[in-house]
């Protein structure tokens, strides 16, 4: 009786089993049919989706689509994502182009855990991750349009969209080893820009009825974040390694991040000279980390406008090498007045604060009269500035950049620097004033001896201050330099290129033409008058030296009227240097003879 129940149970599996396993193959070929249905339909709907939210600048198209409704996958081949000429130039004429034209090229696009059936019967597109490896992407700057001239069509995305899908969401978009150029075509010659090792991560996709006015969202997402790591290229004119380890770009956080910036000189100091048509500086840069923040990131897609709160420069090592064998450039060196520089910034950029951290600058020039370098170097430099920008409308309601500075001299001594630059000055106006603190001045000698041939033997500075306005010309000021028991001596060069004490112009310069103290006993404190006129051939950092080094000379007694008067004393002793250099040799002639005798 058992025996005999079992086996209609078992029968009855049986029925119910193969019944069930009929039902999945319909249902699989049901699926089946249904995805090689839907692949065509998604095809031409995403064709005519991007023409409709691009008003037909855009078009896409792929070689085939992959739809897998059981493991909730969509694989595109071969796309193409470029812009119609025609269109283009239509809006151009119009003035309703936009500012960047994209071409995108990828081998395979994945979406995963995408839901087929929202798609085709609830019209919405819900994804959780699309993948994009290896994309070609080619962005272009063209001239930018007039904003004045607004589009005839002013329906958002969705809007646009609304007619093939209610909403799309994608929870996470990558892109992997991204092959990025830039194209600026804004002057004329297109300059090209690229990395090949770009990654792009989106968090949060989401294009409906809501998201349109949230403004919270950056381009309908919470976050766009772009990386590139370890990226190397050389400068424009090939004289100039530039890398760095790591940069990154945060539309959430607003802020763009760079680590471990180098830029560093393809060749050694005296080569790098010999490659140069004229005379022009050398500079080597390692910065540690700089850090953009509060970017309004789409301001400066839209519209090309830097807008930021502050900019942070942490551990910046500057070296500057300059070798004068070279000839000075015919061009006018106040072209790079600071003021003139910003302006030739293309572009338009307002940051409100720059910092500069705990870095360091070293200033080093070749002289080929004594074949040797000096130098001058400051560290622990901390810097403010504020103000900086070259936007018009800016400038018009705050025309100062101001700057204040704090460095070790020589790593020695404290100075204090501030510098303001008018902005709106036809004449590149600008003024400054520091002080320093005391100081051994044989310290100077680093730059003295190979520079100017002269030796500081002793000195002690106690106090420096200066005060100095100038424009693209001249500058004019007062400088005070209290000092005591200054001594130097000058120098030269003798036949072995060995730098030499010349005794008799020191004794001179020492007793007749400097002062050994400021002030001297029973005497004011001497103040230095600043007045220098800039000739063609001197850059703006030079003209800070002379100007100061104008009012030095007055400060320790080198005013005109004593130069002229050692300038004439020493005249008088080259006159008798003709009937020295007979007797010399007279004696010499005396000395052969008596040894032939």
């Amino acid at each position: 009786m058992i025996a005999k129940k079992a086996k209609k149970i078992s029968l009855r599996s049986k029925i119910i089993l193969s019944t069930s396993l009929l039902s999945l193959f319909t249902v699989f070929l049901g699926l089946m049919h249904y995805s090689r249905k839907i692949e065509p339909l998604v095809a031409s709907r995403l064709k005519e989706a991007i023409m409709t939210a691009t008003d037909g600048l855009y078009t896409i198209s792929f070689s085939d689509i992959h739809l897998n409704p059981f493991a909730g996958t969509v694989h595109l081949d071969n796309i193409r994502f470029v812009a119609n000429d025609k269109v283009y130039r239509q809006m151009r004429s119009k003035g309703t182009h936009p500012t960047h034209l994209y071409s995108v090229a990828v081998k395979r696009l994945s979406l995963k855990r995408i839901h087929p059936f929202k798609v085709y019967f609830q019209r919405n597109l819900d994804v959780r991750t699309l993948h994009i490896d290896n994309p070609v992407v080619r962005v272009t700057y063209q001239n930018p349009r007039d904003d004045s001239n607004e589009p005839l069509d002013k329906r958002t995305a969705w809007q646009r969209l609304s007619k093939y899908l209610k909403s799309i969401k994608i929870q996470e978009i990558l892109l992997d080893n991204v092959d990025f150029q830039y194209n600026d075509r804004s002057l004329g010659k297109p300059e090209i820009d690229g990395v090949k090792n770009l990654s792009v991560r989106i968090d949060d996709l989401l294009i409906d009825s809501l998201s349109q006015h949230d403004k919270s969202r950056f381009y309908f997402t919470k976050e766009v974040f772009v990386q590139i790591r370890k990226h190397e290229f050389l400068s424009r004119d090939k004289m100039y390694s530039v890398l760095f380890d790591d940069l990154q770009i945060s539309s959430s956080r607003r802020y763009a991040q760079v680590k471990g910036l180098q830029v560093i000189p393809r060749y050694a100091d005296l080569e790098f000279s010999k490659r140069l048509p004229a005379r022009k500086a050398m500079y080597n840069l390692i910065l540690h980390e700089a850090i953009l923040s509060n970017i309004d990131i789409k301001r400066l897609i839209d519209k090309r406008q830097l807008r930021a709160s502050s900019l942070r420069l942490l551990k910046a090592d500057m070296k500057i090498f300059l070798d004068k064998r070279k000839e000075a450039p015919k061009f006018d060196r106040g072209i790079n007045f600071p003021q003139l520089a910003l302006k030739r910034i293309r572009l338009n950029t307002l940051i409100d604060t720059v910092n500069i951290q705990n870095s360091s600058l070293h200033y080093h020039e070749y002289s080929p009269v004594t074949a040797r370098t000096g130098r001058i170097f400051f560290n622990g430099i901390n810097a403010k500035l504020s103000n900086f920008t070259n936007d018009t409308i800016t400038i018009n309601e705050n025309n100062w950049l101001k700057g204040s500075f704090s460095a070790m001299l020589f790593g020695k001594s404290r100075l204090d620097f501030a510098i303001n630059f008018d902005l709106r000055s036809p004449f590149s106006e600008y003024k400054y004033s520091g002080q320093l603190s005391e100081m051994n001045a044989r310290n100077f000698n680093q730059l003295s001896r190979p520079l100017a041939m002269l030796r500081i033997n002793a000195g002690r500075i106690s106090s420096a201050k200066f005060y100095v306005k100038g424009n693209y010309r001249k500058s004019s000021g007062r400088l005070t330099m209290g000092y005591e028991n200054l001594s130097i001596g000058l120098l030269k060069i003798d036949s072995q290129k060995v730098l030499r004490k010349q005794m008799l112009k020191s004794i001179v310069a020492n007793n007749l033409l400097i002062k050994e103290d400021n002030p001297s006993t029973g005497e004011a404190l001497r103040l230095g008058n600043i007045s220098y006129y800039r000739p063609d051939s001197v850059t703006f950092l030079g003209t800070i030296w002379q100007s100061l080094f104008s009012g030095l000379r007055e400060t320790i007694g080198l005013t005109p009227e004593r130069e002229r008067n050692l300038k004439e004393q020493f005249q008088g002793n080259s006159q008798e240097s003709p009937y020295r250099d007979k007797r010399r040799e007279s004696r010499k002639e005396r000395r052969r003879r008596n040894l032939k005798k």
